[in-house]
C-alpha cells in the first residue's frame, strides 16, 4: 500500500514539473497575459492515470508554483482564480464518465478553465475592455484566443496518447 502512495506522489511531482515546463514553452503569447501552450496536458494525464483527487493536488501545485515563479496579480482573489483554480478545474477529467471518455474530460476541463479565466478577466481586468464593448464578451474573446488553441492541441495529443492504453493505466 505504501509503495502505491509513493508512486502516486512521484508521478504527481513529475507531471507537475512537466506542466510547468510545457507552460513556459509558449507557441504564442497574449499581450496582457495568457498563452498558447501545452501546460494542461500533464494535469490531464495525471487525472486519467490517478483520478481527480490526484489531479486536484497536481493542479494546485502547478498554480502555486506559477505564482512563485513570476505570476502577475492585481488582487488576492484574482491570484487564486488565474493560478491554482484554473489548473485545479482540469481535475474534472479524472472523475466518472470524463475519465473514461477522454475527449469529453479534456473538453469539460478546458471549458471550466476558460470560465475561471473569463470571470477573472471580467472582474479584475475590466479596464482593458475597449469602449463600447461588453466586459464579459471581451473577456470571453480575449481568453478564448489562447485557451481554444491550447485545448485543441492538448486534445489532439491526448487522443494520440490514447492509442497507448498503458499511459493512462498505471501498474500499481
Amino acid at each position: 500500500m505504501r509503495s502505491k502512495k509513493v508512486q502516486i506522489m512521484v508521478e504527481t511531482a513529475v507531471l507537475v514539473g512537466a506542466a510547468l515546463l510545457l507552460s513556459e514553452l509558449r507557441l504564442f503569447r497574449a499581450p496582457q497575459g495568457g498563452s498558447v501552450a501545452l501546460g494542461m496536458l500533464p494535469i490531464f494525464v495525471l487525472a486519467f492515470r490517478r483520478g481527480g483527487a490526484a489531479a486536484l493536488v497536481g493542479g494546485a501545485l502547478v498554480g502555486v508554483l506559477k505564482i512563485i515563479l513570476g505570476g502577475y496579480y492585481v488582487h488576492p482573489v484574482q491570484i487564486l482564480l488565474d493560478y491554482p483554480a484554473s489548473y485545479m478545474v482540469l481535475a474534472v477529467a479524472g472523475f466518472g464518465l470524463f475519465k473514461k471518455v477522454r475527449w469529453l474530460g479534456v473538453t469539460a476541463g478546458t471549458l471550466l478553465r476558460l470560465i475561471v479565466h473569463v470571470i477573472s478577466g471580467a472582474v479584475f481586468f475590466a479596464e482593458y475592455t475597449p469602449e463600447g464593448y461588453s466586459v464579459v464578451g471581451y473577456s470571453v474573446v480575449y481568453n478564448a484566443w489562447f485557451m481554444v488553441p491550447s485545448a485543441v492541441l492538448t486534445l489532439l495529443i491526448i487522443l494520440l496518447l490514447d492509442t497507448r492504453k498503458e499511459i493512462f493505466e498505471p501498474r500499481v
